[in-house]
């Protein structure tokens, strides 16, 4: 079979069961299930440029959407075991291993009236398994519930790409699937975007200053901060691995100011030193910093 045909009735297939699903498992082979899945994860990013990107930037000129565990404190293997190997498992067999008809419910319910209430299980899973995620955020304005759903909209169309691998394949292969998503997204992606992405310098006859970006902790590394500050003039700065907003917190005060920026290496110095005001425009210049 055309490969484009076979993305094309795959897309077909998932968007029939989002309609109207129905619990019926198909029987294919190894090779066609791994492919399924690879085309599942193609259709989830495309989904991502055409709806949530666009709907995340859309939350983002309404409210500021700051994360409650920022992921760059943990070490890359602590990451690892959080992100690909625990929350998949957990939230597998938590929000979809019910979602298919077998000998337990067979003593409970009925076929023909399990099949009735299928779709509204699968709906029900899938939005419990998105509004669950609102807990990865730190925010309680009204604007913040209001724009809920599009804040998890990642979330609400991962659980229906797993919802239909579950029930069409088995509960392993979607918990591969998701262990790949956040392996993907967690690791893979932010490690790629800051290995080429260059650091920050600036030499001028006031200071000198030199910003680096980091993905993770590594084994061994130590997150450390030093700063010379006097008469709110800054004239020295080094930070090690260090989170970019505990930074802000330190120098501008906790909750003030908000940004998505991780880990960083940084080395300031001035002889004559500088404001934190001007400091701090010459972050923003390259980096997204949000006033609260």
């Amino acid at each position: 079979m055309n490969y484009f045909l076979r993305l094309k009735n795959d897309t077909a297939g998932l968007w029939h069961f989002i309609k109207k699903p129905n619990d019926v498992q198909i029987h294919i082979s190894s090779k066609n299930r791994f492919l399924l899945i690879f085309n599942l994860l193609l259709i989830e990013i495309l989904l991502h440029f055409i709806f949530v990107f666009p709907c995340n930037y859309l939350v983002e000129n309404f409210i500021t959407v700051q994360e409650a565990y920022p992921l760059s404190t943990l070490t890359l293997l602590n990451l690892f075991l959080l992100a690909v190997v625990t929350a998949p498992l957990l939230e597998e067999l938590l929000f979809r291993y019910s979602l298919r008809y077998h000998q337990l419910f067979s003593r409970l319910i009925s076929r023909e009236k399990w099949n009735r209430i299928f779709p509204y299980l699968v709906y029900f899973s899938a939005v419990a398994f998105g509004f669950v995620h609102l807990d990865n955020y730190v925010n309680d304005s009204w604007k913040f519930y209001a724009l809920s759903p599009l804040i998890i909209i990642s979330q609400l169309s991962g659980g229906f790409i797993l919802s239909y691998i579950r029930v069409r394949l088995n509960i392993l292969y979607s918990l591969l699937y998701h262990a790949v998503w956040n392996l993907l997204f967690a690791i893979v992606v932010p490690f790629v975007i800051l290995f080429f992405t260059p650091p920050f310098m600036a030499h001028t006859s006031r200071y000198n200053i030199t910003i680096e970006q980091k993905a993770f902790l590594l084994p061994g590394d130590t997150a450390s901060f030093e700063a010379n500050i006097q008469d709110d003039k800054i004239y020295s700065l080094k930070a090690d691995r260090y989170d970019f907003q505990y930074l802000l917190d330190y120098m501008y005060g906790k909750g003030k100011l908000t940004t998505d920026e991780g880990l960083m290496n940084i080395r300031f110095i001035s002889e004559r030193g500088i404001s934190k005001e001007e400091f701090l425009d010459l972050l923003k210049k390259n980096y997204e910093i949000k006033e609260k």
